[in-house]
């Protein structure tokens, strides 16, 4: 049995990107993970004093997270997603699930 991986990237926006900005892009970027093999489950907060989002993302494997990784070298849409982060503000961490409950809607 393979082990879920959770994807947890924070970050704050590039300079001069609005939130409207980052939410066009999020939309985008979106479209394009719902389309990739393993995804489980994302969401994107914002803590409201610092302006820091959190990216979550929920992998059926350890292989489905690294291939969208990779992506970023060269899918436009992930090129353009990765535009509107401040780089040096980002922080990306790979976790492997050890317990959970079923997603609920």
């Amino acid at each position: 049995m393979s082990t879920n991986i959770v994807e947890i990237a924070t970050f704050k926006l590039a300079n001069g990107v609005t939130e409207a900005d980052f939410l066009i892009q999020n939309e985008h970027f979106m479209a394009y993970v719902k389309t990739q093999p393993g995804l489980l489950y994302r969401s994107v907060s914002k803590h409201a004093e610092t302006g820091v989002y959190t990216d979550i993302v929920y992998w059926n494997t350890l292989e489905d997270a690294q291939r969208v990784q990779q992506a970023f070298e060269h899918e436009q849409v992930c090129q353009q997603f990765a535009a509107v982060i401040d780089k040096e503000s980002l922080s990306l961490t790979l976790t492997e699930v050890v317990a959970q409950t079923p997603c609920s809607e």
